[in-house]
C-alpha cells in the first residue's frame, strides 16, 4: 500500500464508523505497553485492533536519527523519504492518531539507529568539550523536532533519549535539553537507560520516570523440565527487583521499562539484548521468561509499567525464532497479564 492510499484508506475506515473512536483504555497501576515496528513495512489503523484487544493501554512508537560516525558531531533525522514511510511526520502523525483512535495512548521513543560506522548508539563520543557542544546542538535540534511531532499528535509521553551511554555524565547538557523538550511537549518524560549503567545517569531528578532498557541477563534455565523455567526465571529477577526498588525509593522516581523483550529460541534470556543471536526454535522459554517478567514485577508499587518488544505491523517471514510474541504463546501471557484490568 502506497503512503497516500494508507492515509485514505485509514481515514476513510476511522471516519466511517462513528463508534471507532474509543474511549481511552483506563489505566489503573502500571502501564500496559507495546512496542510497535512499523520499519519498513505498510502499516494500517487495523494494526493497533489486536494491540487493543490484548488489553495493552499504550503503544510507542519509534522515530529514527542516525551519524555518519559515533565522533562525529551531527545528527541527522531519518525522515522516511528514502526508507520508510511510517518514519515521516506525516506517517508517525497518521499512526499515532490511528492508535488514539483505538483507545490507545501514545508515546514516542527517538532513537538514533545504529550508526554508518557501524557502531552502536552507546559509543558516542565526542573528542572535547566544544565537539560535546556541537553534537548537543545537533542533537536537540533532532529533539525538539519530535517534541513537537509528539505535542501534535497528542502524545502522553516522551522519552528524550535512548542508550546514549557516554553522553550521560554532561549532566549540564542534559539538564538544558531536557527543558527544551518541556517547552515543546508537556506530557511526562522519561530517558530509556541501558539496562547495565541505569545507575550511573546523574539527572533522573529532571525527567518523570525512569526508563530502563530491560534486556538484563539472566542466564538460562538450568533445567530440562520447561514447567520448573519461570521460576527459575523469577528467581533470577530477584536481586535485580531488590536493586530497582532501592533505586525507585532512593531517586524519588517510578521505574518503567521502556523496552524488554525475547527471542523465541533456545538461549534467549542469557543474553537477550544479543538480536544478531540465533538458535533452535523454542517458544516456551521465550513464554516463561514473559511470564517471570509479569509474576516478578507487575504488583511493585514503584513499577510503572512494560512496552514489549516488539509487535510487528505485518508478520513478516523468519520472526518464529524473533521478538516478537505474535501468534506465540507469550502473546497468551500478554494477554492473560494486560486483561486483568479489562478496558471499558
Amino acid at each position: 500500500m502506497n503512503r497516500r492510499a494508507f492515509v485514505v484508506a485509514s481515514t476513510a475506515a476511522l471516519a466511517g464508523c462513528a463508534e471507532h473512536r474509543r474511549r481511552a483504555i483506563p489505566v489503573a497501576g502500571p502501564q500496559r505497553g507495546i512496542a510497535f515496528d512499523a520499519f519498513r513495512a505498510d502499516p494500517d489503523a487495523v494494526d493497533f485492533v489486536p494491540i487493543r484487544r490484548l488489553g495493552a493501554s499504550h503503544v510507542a512508537l519509534f522515530p529514527f536519527g542516525y551519524m555518519r560516525e559515533h565522533t562525529e558531531p551531527e545528527v541527522l533525522k531519518l525522515d522516511g523519504s528514502r526508507r520508510d514511510w511510517s518514519l515521516s511526520d506525516e506517517g508517525l502523525l497518521t499512526l499515532g492518531r490511528a492508535a488514539r483512535d483505538e483507545g490507545l495512548r501514545v508515546i514516542l521513543i527517538p532513537t538514533l539507529a545504529d550508526f554508518v560506522d557501524g557502531h552502536w548508539r552507546g559509543e558516542v563520543e565526542m573528542e572535547n568539550d566544544a565537539a560535546w557542544g556541537t553534537w548537543f546542538a545537533s542533537y536537540r535540534s533532532f529533539l525538539y523536532h519530535y517534541a513537537t511531532v509528539a505535542h501534535e499528535m497528542g502524545a502522553v509521553g516522551m522519552s528524550v533519549g535512548t542508550e546514549l551511554r557516554l553522553t550521560a555524565h554532561r549532566s549540564r547538557d542534559w539538564r538544558l535539553t531536557i527543558a527544551g523538550v518541556r517547552e515543546r511537549f508537556h506530557g511526562w518524560l522519561t530517558y530509556a537507560a541501558n539496562w547495565d549503567d541505569y545507575a550511573t545517569v546523574p539527572w533522573w531528578d529532571a525527567i518523570d520516570l525512569i526508563g530502563i532498557q530491560a534486556y538484563f541477563e539472566l542466564g538460562a534455565p538450568a533445567v530440562d523440565h520447561p514447567d520448573m523455567w519461570t521460576s527459575h526465571l523469577t528467581e533470577a529477577w530477584q536481586p535485580i527487583r531488590r536493586d530497582l526498588a532501592s533505586f525507585s525509593r532512593a531517586r524519588r522516581r517510578r521505574v518503567l521499562f521502556t523496552e524488554i523483550g525475547y527471542k523465541s529460541h533456545q538461549g534467549a534470556t542469557a543474553f537477550p539484548w544479543r538480536w544478531e543471536i540465533d538458535g533452535e526454535m523454542d517458544l516456551a522459554i521465550q513464554q516463561s521468561a514473559y511470564e517471570a517478567a509479569f509474576q516478578t514485577f507487575w504488583s511493585e508499587p514503584w513499577f510503572a509499567g512494560f512496552y514489549w518488544w516488539k509487535w510487528q505491523s505485518q508478520l513478516r517471514r523468519n520472526s518464529e525464532r524473533d521478538f516478537t510474541p505474535q501468534g506465540k504463546p507469550a502473546e497468551r501471557v500478554l494477554r492473560n497479564w494486560y486483561s486483568r484490568i479489562q478496558p471499558v
